[in-house]
């Protein structure tokens, strides 16, 4: 057994917090005096342990071993989003078959929690899952395209698909997430689904997308508003969130410089979460 570490300001929790929300293994300490966090990630492996150092800095050693894959293999409860969709972080067959005859008429999706931000039980996830069946249920009857920037697991490029959505890009920075987002595809056989490594600062694209989803970090989203404006087209929904209570004046300001507008905005706990389009 391995552990990644690495201290940082207090006011980063929230960071660290969302990007290993869903690994059990993820462990965050506020550390005494109250100005630092110490950040600990466990793994079976110690390349997956180099793997988050070379990403994020920090310390790797060995501990003590124990049965750390049974500790975190418990999969927690599903979830519900609307009357169309349930997760679970089950991978066993017989168990996801059980879920899909005790929930006729919801698309049943296998999400486990693993080094990628996204198993849905998170509030700006959840957030978006709820805005993305709204648009599925609305769209039932036309063809529509999906972009999720910033995809993590994948979790809402396959639910997009899964829910209709005839063809979703999903793109990632991070080498490790795009990985688990396209196993994630296979396991779902979400057969529409393409992720692809990119970095949002240096993509570019000339297509536009009848949806397009961004759970980012509100700094990320405000350098890329222009960017997604030009994503969309007459009638395309943004959905954004990720954005934290006291960042969102800034960040709608932001937006509406770029052309955008959102004509809903949900607040849950510290999150805002908001769903528009073009101005």
């Amino acid at each position: 057994m391995w552990v990644w570490s690495k201290l940082a300001a207090l006011k980063w929790e929230d960071a660290w917090e969302e990007r290993f929300y869903g690994n059990r293994n993820a462990v965050l300490t506020r550390l005494k005096g109250g100005r630092s966090v110490r950040v600990d990630v466990y793994c079976e492996e110690e390349g997956e342990a180099v793997d988050i150092a070379a990403q994020f800095g920090g310390s790797v050693k060995e501990v003590a071993d124990r049965n750390w894959a049974a500790l975190s293999a418990v999969p927690g409860p599903p979830i519900k989003i609307r009357e169309s969709l349930l997760l679970t972080t089950e991978v066993t067959p017989s168990r996801l078959r059980e879920l899909l005859l005790l929930n006729e008429g919801r698309v049943v999706m296998s999400i486990p929690p693993e080094m990628a931000f996204g198993t849905g039980d998170h509030p700006t996830t959840a957030a978006c899952l709820r805005f993305l069946a709204d648009e599925a249920r609305a769209r039932k009857r036309g063809r529509w395209r999906m972009l999720d920037l910033g995809c993590g697991s994948g979790v809402l490029a396959i639910a997009a698909n899964l829910l209709g959505a005839e063809e979703c890009e999903a793109l990632d920075f991070d080498r490790k997430a795009v990985e688990i987002a396209r196993h994630n595809v296979e396991r779902n056989g979400a057969h529409e689904v393409r992720v692809e490594e990119a970095d949002l600062r240096e993509w570019r694209t000339e297509r536009q997308y009848e949806v397009v989803v961004a759970n980012l970090f509100a700094d990320v989203l405000q350098a890329s508003f222009g960017k997604i404006r030009r994503t969309l087209g007459p009638g395309s929904a943004f959905i954004l969130s990720g954005v934290l209570r006291e960042q969102w004046t800034e960040t709608e300001e932001a937006a509406r410089t770029a052309g955008l507008a959102f004509e809903i905005v949900k607040k849950k706990g510290k999150w805002i979460s908001a769903k528009g389009g073009m101005a």
